[in-house]
């Protein structure tokens, strides 16, 4: 294989498992094959930045809300109420539980995490306040 991109999905993993996921993606990839990851990143380095970022995002959910949007937890129930996929829903939760964010891990555990699964050389190539962008090259 020779590029491998995902984004706002891994997030989902706590980082042991995703190690392991790393550790497994990294020989399906061809010598100078890419991996990248955008994903939920923060940055321990800037904590007042982060808050900020996280409240300014939950306060565009609340207005959200307020008009009339569906939060997570009623989106899955309306979802889970669908007959075609109230089976899948419920596997889902089977699997990760109430919600199912990791422990994200900041862009340079990944970059590291990465270079130990065998990747030569892996860094950010793209960052907001909340998000990142690791690219590992094989």
């Amino acid at each position: 294989m020779r590029d491998l991109p995902t984004a706002t999905a891994l997030h989902w993993l706590p980082s042991a498992e995703l190690a392991v996921l790393y550790g497994q993606l990294a020989p399906l990839l061809v010598p100078g094959g890419v991996f990248m990851n955008a994903d939920h990143m923060p940055d321990p380095a800037t904590p007042r930045i982060d808050a900020a970022e996280h409240a300014h995002r939950h306060a565009g959910m609340d207005r959200a809300k307020a008009a009339g949007a569906v939060d997570w937890r009623e989106w899955w129930a309306l979802a889970g109420a669908d007959p075609a996929l109230a089976e899948q829903v419920e596997r889902r939760f089977e699997i990760y539980g109430e919600h199912a964010d990791g422990d994200t891990p900041s862009e340079a555990w990944h970059a590291e995490t990465l270079r130990a699964a065998g990747f030569a050389e892996a860094r950010t190539v793209w960052r907001s306040p909340s998000d990142a962008l690791v690219l590992g090259l094989k």
